[in-house]
């Protein structure tokens, strides 16, 4: 989980006696879970989750064919030419042509047959070149509206030739702009926590998985990575230090540097849409709690007072409420207050326990999940809490996080034996592997670059 009151207990209970020894510590934890199964087995009726579209509507998508890139021959014009064809299949807002015998039959040998592809009910074509020019790699793109017959854009950009895909997902993000206004998500990134020969580090890779690469190398417990506004820093909590802090890596320099080292823990950050705050959870009061901190590390305001695990805190996207969860009524469950901690309201009122809240950037769906015995499932419902969708249904998923345009969501799983880091559309359609070595999880998905 982001960061659950499972975690929060036991890590509490770690911090108070840590001279207990590890064999107890295990059996502490395996005894917990029993309880936690057993206690499913008392539980009252299933929730029933409404399926609803919500605010989202269906995006009628456009249909548009990518030509081969020339030269055919060449690697790079291949595989830049698959990469956008996956990217723009994957956004939702078109719907790819496949270059089959029946399209082979309407067009012959002249694929610029703005006739043809009409008949094939195409209404957009999108064809380019690639080339080697002084040691980069260029591509020139020419957009064609198949109803008037006519190129509606010419655009290129370049590369050093191992950054083939990022020139692609360019190319791709350039598509969806001129249709949307927006930038795809295609140059987004995923960060991650890698397992990584028993120490728990966080990684970065492409919004399709590829292009891992390592971002700490602590040898020790790195979870929890949130991104800032600008997608230049991470923090995450460490326990690199013994304690478990707060640290911000730059990305540009891969420097690290501790953010908040209060007694006890530093965990769940959650950077604010404007970029001047982190909301956080700490113990150094001696209960879980949610604070604002500034960017330099100083707190700036208590948000929740009183006897209950505050945890888990994501940001509306115009930075004036904030998601958490609290185990106030009895269960965890999902509430939203305001920034200055006033006005708070219970959104779910779950049988079991209900975790990990993650706002939508378009503001109009809350992603969560609902523990069902020992595991737990992905869920989105209206920011009011009503029309409750479940989306996940194999294995335990969990840390449900959008993607910035929010028509996605990335989240980890075991449904295949080990966590890995899934991603699937907003409405749980398409629900696709992007990490494959050793065990991932607790993903968070970059804003736009």
């Amino acid at each position: 989980m982001h960061w659950s009151v499972t975690d929060m207990i036991i890590t509490m209970f770690i911090l108070k006696y840590p001279n207990f020894s590890k064999k107890f510590l295990f059996f502490l934890l395996f005894f917990f879970l029993l309880l936690i199964r057993f206690e499913s087995l008392w539980a009252q009726t299933e929730i029933e989750a409404k399926i609803s579209k919500g605010a989202i509507k269906y995006i009628e998508a456009l249909d548009i064919a990518v030509l081969d890139f020339t030269p055919k021959d060449s690697n790079y014009s291949s595989q830049i030419t698959q990469v956008v064809k996956d990217d723009l299949s994957y956004s939702l807002y078109f719907r790819v042509a496949k270059n089959d015998s029946f399209v082979q039959t309407i067009l012959g040998n002249d694929f610029y047959n703005m006739d043809g592809w009409y008949q094939l009910g195409v209404q957009y074509l999108l064809d380019g070149s690639v080339q080697l020019e002084e040691g980069k790699l260029k591509a020139e793109l020419h957009l064609a509206d198949v109803v008037r017959k006519k190129v509606i854009k010419t655009f290129e950009f370049k590369t050093d030739p191992q950054s083939y895909r990022a020139l692609a997902h360019a190319i791709s993000d350039e598509v969806v702009l001129d249709f949307t206004g927006q930038k795809g998500i295609f140059s987004t990134k995923i960060a991650y926590v890698h397992l990584s020969d028993g120490n728990k580090e966080i990684a970065v890779c492409d919004y399709d998985g590829f292009n891992p690469r390592p971002i700490t190398n602590d040898r020790s417990l790195n979870i929890s990575p949130n991104w800032s506004p600008d997608g230049s820093k991470l923090v995450y909590t460490s326990y690199k230090k013994r304690n478990p802090d707060l640290w911000i890596t730059d990305l540009s320099t891969n420097r690290s540097q501790a953010f908040t080292s209060f007694p006890g823990l530093n965990s769940a950050p959650a950077w604010s849409p404007d970029g001047k705050y982190v909301a956080v959870t700490l113990t150094k009061d001696g209960n879980a709690e949610i604070y604002l901190v500034t960017t330099q590390g100083e707190i700036a305001r208590r948000l929740t007072f009183g006897r209950a695990i505050d945890s888990s805190p994501s940001w509306s996207p115009n930075g004036k409420e904030i998601a958490f969860t609290s185990d106030r009524s009895g269960y965890p469950q999902v509430y939203v207050m305001d920034t200055e901690g006033s006005n708070v309201r219970r959104l779910t009122y779950t049988d079991d326990m209900s975790d990990s809240p993650c706002w939508s950037p378009r503001g109009d769906r809350m992603a969560f999940v609902i523990r069902s015995g020992i595991k737990f499932n992905v869920y989105t419902m209206d920011v009011t809490g009503e029309n409750m969708t479940r989306l996940t249904y194999d294995g335990s998923n969990e840390n449900p996080r959008w993607s910035p345009d929010g028509l996605h969501l990335v989240f980890s799983s075991n449904r295949g034996g080990k966590y890995e880091v899934y991603t699937m559309n907003w409405d749980g359609t398409n629900q696709i592997k992007i990490t494959g070595e050793g065990e991932n999880h607790n993903p968070s998905w970059s804003p736009r670059f």
